[in-house]
């Protein structure tokens, strides 16, 4: 099939699911990034406890539960291509539990706080505040997961719409009780980076329970029986967890690489802790919309994979990858534009503003490649690959990034500048490596 026919054919039903899985992630990036600003408006000391216990800590936690819990949107998708219906409801129902489980498992290992702080922090006072936010958010695991297990089903049987609408709403409340529990207001306590955890985990609960009664109580979805027992054993869905093994250790190392800049960040001082806190929340908001279409690039080509159509399968990955590097490319120019403005949302503190002004503006250099890692990914993980990704993931970011990151922020006193040149490295070399293995799928189909 000719590229103009390849592109009129994916175009529109990738900008049709990328459109309203990409507002569902800038929905649960924006209730972060208000939290960062809120905060680090409050005071600069309580937004590097909040950087420490978030991105040391939390981000792990919930990233490597995401991470095996990512089988759900494949094999939702690919039973959905192949039409069966009743098989993609099977998924849901089996999949609830098990994510639930996981986030108790996962609430529970956050009782180690004070210890881990205590071996991560220099400050004591860091150590101890950072620990008393991560016990907070740590209640709110369970809800994110049973979240994301029911959005990444929504996406996958093309019902996006669902989520973006509960996390609109969602924003709102998140809003309202920061500035409540951040500063005291509307007659609630003063509580700064600790209300903005209570505030999360608040939040967190009420997006799984309308996730959930949606899926439960809408008409529209009974004709995938997502109200009858599954029925399956233990055994028979093995190869969707065998997907969020390899998913949780892939996206674990990454996020655990990038928990180890948190540690780097917090051995070079608090304000330049609190200034990768702000620079990794601006670098996340393009990463975020190269994850919402890596997620419809995954389903798209699950569905093509799931039909039995190699030409189609490759047509959907390459087409993601290049929407990706175009919206990407877009939200570069933006940052390296306007660092100053970028900042003045996050804080006023002049000392802070030494510091992130000139880490904002080379972030512009390493949003391409972070953000296109993740979409050619997930266009990986659509094709049920496991291994491949995580092996290339933790060359990248462990065998790459954390040293480097080492070497040239404190052996070279580059600072925060230096943690972002190894950020950008270890991306470059895994969005070369990721699309080899993806060309040459596409080459070897038959």
């Amino acid at each position: 099939m000719p590229l103009t026919a390849h592109l009129r054919r994916h175009v529109p039903e990738l900008v049709r699911l990328a459109v309203p899985a990409t507002a569902s992630r800038l929905g649960l990036l924006a209730m972060s990034f208000v939290d960062t600003v809120m905060v680090g408006r409050y005071a600069t000391a309580e937004l590097a406890w909040l950087s420490l216990a978030n991105r040391s800590v939390i981000m792990f936690l919930l990233i490597f539960s995401i991470g095996l819990l990512m089988g759900v949107l494949v094999m939702t998708s690919t039973a959905y291509g192949g039409g069966d219906r009743r098989a993609a409801g099977r998924v849901w129902r089996r999949s609830v539990p098990y994510a639930a489980a996981i986030g108790l498992v996962m609430a529970s290992l956050t009782a180690l706080a004070p210890w881990l702080m205590d071996l991560l922090a220099a400050d004591d006072v860091i150590a101890a505040q950072s620990a008393r936010i991560v016990l907070i958010l740590g209640f709110g695991l369970p809800a994110h997961l049973i979240f994301f297990c029911s959005t990444a089903f929504l996406e996958g049987i093309r019902r996006p719409y669902v989520p973006m609408l509960i996390l609109l709403a969602a924003n709102a409340l998140n809003v309202l009780l920061d500035y409540a529990l951040i500063f005291g207001r509307l007659g609630a306590p003063e509580l700064g980076a600790e209300g903005s955890a209570w505030t999360t985990t608040a939040v967190r609960w009420s997006i799984a329970a309308l996730a959930v009664s949606y899926i439960w109580f809408a008409p529209s979805m009974q004709r995938f029986g997502v109200r009858l027992p599954h029925g399956q054993r233990w055994r028979s869905w093995s190869r969707q967890r065998a997907i969020g093994y390899a998913s949780a250790i892939s996206i674990g190392t990454e996020v655990g690489a990038f928990a180890g800049l948190a540690v780097i960040a917090e051995r070079l001082g608090a304000l330049q802790l609190a200034g990768q806190e702000i620079v990794f929340n601006v670098l996340g908001v393009p990463f975020m919309l190269a994850v919402g279409i890596g997620a419809a690039t995954a389903v798209r080509v699950a569905i093509a994979h799931g039909r039995g159509d190699p030409a189609e399968t490759a047509a959907a990955g390459w087409i993601g990858f290049g929407t990706a590097a175009l919206v990407l490319g877009v939200g570069a120019g933006v940052i390296a534009l306007f660092p100053e403005t970028i900042f003045a949302l996050h804080s006023n503190d002049p000392e802070l503003a030494a510091i992130a002004i000139p880490a904002i503006a080379f972030v512009a250099f390493v949003t391409i490649f972070d953000g296109e890692q993740a979409t050619i990914t997930m266009g990986l993980r659509g094709l049920g690959e496991t291994w491949w990704p995580t092996a290339i993931q933790a060359v990248a970011y462990l065998g790459l990034m954390l040293p480097l990151s080492w070497y040239l922020a404190i052996g070279l006193d580059r600072g925060l500048i230096g943690l972002l040149e190894a950020t950008l490295t270890a991306s470059a070399f895994s969005v070369g490596a990721q699309s080899l293995r993806f060309w040459w799928l596409s080459r070897r189909s038959p």
